[in-house]
């Protein structure tokens, strides 16, 4: 279901699994619409002809609050031009972002959800400002964005990570909730889940797809003591290993160094003075310069 603004071109969008809860969904978004704007009341809505638009108890809804309801001619989609021409946008950006990713066709709901959200970012062909503009009246933050159907490593919650386990599961980032909060899909229960972004991972070479095949859930049968480290799926493990072994070749390379100047007839010594180093002054003493101290009594 589609709502969008005919001044600033804002739009909301939700899926139905059932056509039964477009009642309650509208109702919802109108009371929302009249918190976050007071100053500004709805004045008419415009739908189509279909049954759950056009029940009687929406009706009776609409006219205790004041709202004008149009209701367009059956099969005649060009006077509900403003949302058609909107759902017809999200399903030209939506099909690209599947056919990029590994995801099934069965995760279009989430394509279209951010999809959705992308469309609120852009400006208009009537207004130079986005629509997220001209609602909330700065500008969108854009840092957060990533691509649809990336590969992300999401911290595990602490009631269910140990020790010694991995610290991080594999998911599939499927959009966000706000610049603070992304949603992502377990790859194998499928099941919507939420981060925080700053606490997230994101590998851009790598299009997951669901039901992946995961190492650190593999049980270990036998024990491998010729093992050069735990695997886990944290790329911060890795480049922490990165670091250790460079850190273990310079030291390897300091324990040769003093064998390069044992052999010291390949050692040459430089006739002229360091430039910073301080001037050597020679001091002789002659002993039989000396006065002969005697003692006394």
């Amino acid at each position: 279901m589609v709502l969008i603004d005919a001044s600033t071109r804002w739009s909301h969008e939700c899926l139905l699994s059932t056509r039964n809860h477009a009642f309650t969904k509208i109702i919802a978004q109108v009371i929302k619409l009249r918190a976050h704007n007071p100053e500004h009341q709805i004045q008419s809505i415009r739908m189509d002809n279909a049954a759950k638009f056009s029940s009687k108890a929406l009706n009776d809804y609409y006219l205790a609050l004041g709202i004008q309801v149009q209701h367009s001619i059956p099969y005649v989609h060009t006077q509900n031009g403003l949302a058609e021409s909107l759902i017809k946008r999200i399903k030209l950006i939506a099909r690209p972002l599947l056919q990029n990713c590994n995801l099934p066709t069965s995760c279009w709901g989430h394509a279209v959800l951010h999809t959705a959200d992308l469309i609120q970012l852009c400006p208009t062909a009537y207004h130079v400002l986005s629509p997220f503009q001209l609602v909330r009246g700065n500008m969108p933050n854009i840092s957060h964005l990533r691509k649809f159907g990336y590969a992300v490593y999401v911290p595990i919650s602490l009631p269910k990570c140990s020790s010694m386990g991995p610290h991080r599961k594999f998911g599939i980032y499927v959009g966000y909730q706000s610049p603070s909060f992304i949603k992502y899909l377990e790859p194998l229960t499928r099941d919507l889940f939420t981060a925080r972004y700053a606490d997230c991972i994101f590998n851009d070479d790598h299009f997951s797809a669901l039901g992946g095949y995961f190492k650190y859930q593999k049980e270990c049968q036998e024990i491998n003591w010729n093992a050069h480290g735990i695997f886990s799926s944290d790329p911060r493990i890795l480049e922490t290993e990165q670091q250790v072994q460079k850190i273990i070749n310079l030291q390897h390379i300091t324990n040769n160094l003093p064998g390069a100047f044992t052999d010291y007839k390949n050692v040459t010594k430089s006739s002229y003075p360091a430039r910073n180093a301080p001037e050597r002054v020679e001091v002789t003493i002659k002993t039989n310069q000396l006065p002969l101290l005697k003692k006394k009594g």
